[in-house]
């Protein structure tokens, strides 16, 4: 995981601000004055500090990418676990075995195009294909069969 040296602390808190779960985000955005009130003098820092600058949330929202993008392979990676379960439980279970495929294939296509995932995705895709051959998403997994094979090809 990447670490974020030298950032300074206000990013903290303005990516802390920023990353408020849906639900909370939604109740403060009803309970929030309208753009065009103006906050009273009061409620402007009394130290004198200055909102930050566009440089600083530039740098905030960076950050956040660089979080949820973090969060992408860490969800990916806890998807295939629970996938592999999954077809170890029941090795017939087509779905799983697509869904397993498809995850190995974005993992592989998000990092380092690498080949060990490309070919476990084929492996997947073909043993959806074997235990649901007329299946909803037959045409998908033959279409990703082919177009991988021809990049391992490469």
């Amino acid at each position: 995981m990447r670490k974020c040296r030298g950032v300074a602390p206000w990013v903290w808190v303005v990516v802390v601000s920023c990353a408020v779960p849906p639900a909370f985000a939604q109740v403060k955005e009803t309970t929030r004055p309208p753009a065009s009130a103006k906050a009273p003098e009061s409620a402007m820092p009394q130290d004198g500090a200055k909102p930050p600058d566009r440089a600083m949330q530039a740098e905030a929202h960076y950050e956040l990418g660089v979080m949820y993008h973090e969060r992408v392979f860490e969800s990916l990676d806890l998807a295939i676990a629970e996938y592999e379960k999954a077809v170890k439980a029941k090795p017939d279970y087509a779905e799983a075995h697509f869904n397993l495929a498809l995850s190995y294939h974005t993992k592989a296509k998000l990092g380092t195009d690498d080949k060990v995932l490309y070919r476990k995705a084929v492996a997947e895709y073909k043993l959806y294909l074997k235990y649901s051959p007329q299946g909803e998403l037959a045409e998908k997994a033959k279409q990703n069969v082919r177009a991988l094979e021809a990049r391992l090809r490469q």
